[in-house]
């Protein structure tokens, strides 16, 4: 996921259209440079002008005759469209104002924030593209659901921490009264217990996402027992019982660890929809 960093992170409660376009759109973070609102409503005002001035040349060319009159019309409706548009907000823009608070842009927020969502986003794409999960093995764990509410929830967490990062440092420019520290000190731990709270979300997540790799290994082991006959037919030509008996006690073994790195897969995925709806109440 290679440009992960700009994309951005959307409440899954948003309506499927607007998350696409939120996550398409080009300019989200940091504001916007287009028009300002007084601008967008001279536009507006003057594209109506301008196709009003349009029509009455439409009427006077359809009654003269006249090419000039004809051309000059076009020409206005051409000018007319292109004001109303101008006059219209950007989508990014229209997206903000509709779910300003329903989407994190990682590039907004501070290193720290940051590299916490980029581990979050890697566990879960680990997850995602997993041969265990793609063949439905991680059945009864509901990770496309699950797992972005999750990032959902560790991205907003983060964006307030963010914020409130940068409100202490500014804080701590200023003279350390008593009275300043007095009230800083708490709420730096409130901070703390926070962030500590998040960074435990994130490793619960890539503890998940170790236990289905591990799966994805053990299922990849798996499938090359099926090579296996032609070792087996080797060794039984050239007399070898030892070696035969080595072959049948690998199967076994490995038959073992698949059966048990799914089962820690599963209960790992099925612990996150367990906090999940602990955390709902």
């Amino acid at each position: 996921m290679e440009d992960w960093f700009d994309e951005p992170i959307v409440d899954p409660t948003v309506p499927e259209p607007d998350r696409r376009r939120i996550t398409g759109a080009s300019v989200l973070p940091l504001g916007s440079s287009e028009f300002s609102p007084r601008t967008r409503r001279f536009f507006a005002v003057g594209g109506v002008v301008v196709g009003v001035i349009g029509a009455l040349l439409a009427g006077t060319a359809m009654q003269s005759g006249s090419s000039t009159s004809a051309f000059a019309s076009v020409l206005a409706f051409a000018v007319a469209g292109l004001s109303v548009s101008f006059g219209r907000p950007r989508l990014a823009t229209r997206l903000q104002r509709l779910y300003g608070d329903c989407y994190v842009v990682p590039a907004e927020l501070d290193d720290e924030a940051r590299d916490l969502i980029r581990r979050a986003r890697q566990a879960i794409e680990s997850v995602s593209t997993s041969r265990v999960n793609r063949l439905g093995l991680l059945d009864g764990i509901a990770n496309d659901l699950v797992l972005p509410e999750k990032l959902w929830d560790i991205a907003r967490l983060l964006r307030t921490q963010a914020a409130l990062r940068a409100e202490q440092a500014e804080a701590m420019n200023e003279v350390i009264t008593p009275e300043l520290a007095a009230v800083l000190a708490p709420q730096r731990e409130a901070l703390n217990r926070s962030m500590m709270s998040v960074t435990k979300r994130i490793l619960e997540l890539e503890d998940y996402a170790h236990r289905v790799q591990e799966a994805d290994a053990a299922l990849r082991a798996h499938e090359l027992l099926k090579s296996n006959d032609k070792y087996r037919d080797l060794l039984a030509q050239t007399d070898d019982a030892q070696g035969l008996r080595n072959l049948t006690e690998q199967v076994d073994v490995l038959e073992s660890t698949l059966a048990k790195n799914l089962r820690d897969a599963i209960d790992a995925g099925q612990a996150l929809v367990t906090l999940e709806d602990t955390t709902a109440v």
